[in-house]
Order: C-alpha cells, then sequence, then structure tokens
C-alpha cells in the first residue's frame, strides 16, 4: 500500500512552489525599481521621469545662450547669496515656534509671537525671492522674458496641473462640465 502527499510529486507542499515564485516576483520588481531609479539620477530624469535640476533662478540662467548667461548670471548670484542668511533665519524662526508650541504650560500669546516672527522671516525671505526675478527680468530682451515666464510655468510643477485642468488653464477658466 502506498501513502500520497499531497502538493507535487517531490514531497513538497504546493503552497511552498507558489510562496516561492510570488518571493522571486516580488525580488524583481524591487530590483527593477532601484534599476529605474539609478538610470533616471544618471541620466538626469526626476522620480516620475519628468526634468531634473536646478529650480532656482539659476537654472533659467543656464538655459540662456551663453553669450548672455554672463549678463544675467552676477545680479543671480548676488541674489542667492543675499537670500542665504535669510533662510537661517526662517530655521531658527521654524525652531522657536516650535520650542514654544510644545513648553508646558502652553502660552498662546508666546505661540502668536513666534508664528508672527516665522509669517515675517518668510515673507522678507520670498520678497528678497521676488525682487531678485524682478532684477533678472530687468535685464532680459522681450524673447528672454518670455523664456522666462516658460521657464517659470515648467517650474511649477506637476501638482497644479490637476488643478489647472479642472479650472480651465492657468487663468482659472470655467471648469468643464
Amino acid at each position: 500500500m502506498s501513502t500520497e502527499v499531497s502538493g507535487s510529486s517531490s514531497g513538497r507542499p504546493r503552497w511552498l512552489k507558489v510562496l516561492l515564485i510570488a518571493s522571486l516576483a516580488l525580488n524583481l520588481l524591487v530590483i527593477g525599481g532601484m534599476a529605474s531609479a539609478m538610470w533616471r539620477h544618471h541620466h538626469g530624469r526626476g522620480p516620475f521621469g519628468g526634468p531634473r535640476g536646478d529650480h532656482s533662478l539659476m537654472g533659467f540662467v543656464r538655459e540662456l545662450p551663453s553669450e548672455r548667461q554672463q549678463a544675467v548670471r552676477a545680479g543671480v548670484e548676488a541674489a542667492r547669496e543675499a537670500v542665504k542668511p535669510m533662510r537661517q533665519e526662517i530655521r531658527d524662526a521654524w525652531a522657536a515656534a516650535n520650542t514654544v508650541l510644545t513648553a508646558e504650560p502652553f502660552d498662546k500669546t508666546k505661540v502668536k509671537e513666534a508664528a508672527a516672527k516665522l509669517l515675517a522671516a518668510e515673507a522678507k525671505f520670498k520678497t528678497a525671492i521676488s525682487d531678485a526675478l524682478i532684477d533678472t527680468a530687468e535685464k532680459l530682451t522681450p524673447e528672454e522674458r518670455k523664456k522666462l515666464q516658460e521657464w517659470r510655468e515648467r517650474r511649477r510643477g506637476g501638482h497644479h496641473r490637476w488643478r489647472d485642468r479642472w479650472r480651465g488653464g492657468p487663468d482659472g477658466g470655467e471648469p468643464p462640465n
């Protein structure tokens, strides 16, 4: 009399074979994802296939013809140096606001003061960035300003595209019916 083992003829349960195949598929998926990320990083693509690169105003300067880059670069570099301490001010104000927020006993007045300092530091930074953009635009030809506008739209990124499509475009037109 013979005893039959459930599963495959080799004596291993069938679920073990399915588990091994699933494990292999998952490993291939992970390795493929890592290879794709390395490829995109090496070839200058962003995580979702879009362009990677310098999203600062210097990124735009690099898109200008080489003979025009030098004329614009000095102003952008000066503005970049001017905002560096402002970034540290924002980090310091953020840390101070978090410290006050978690302090016991909770003091609403101190939290409001810290939040106001953070907002003021951020507003100062954004104003400096805006001024740098305006100063740069002043040095550009009409064609270059058009390129600047196009660069700003590309830089704006995909997180607004769904909203623009719903609103009927960047100008905020009527939503589709």
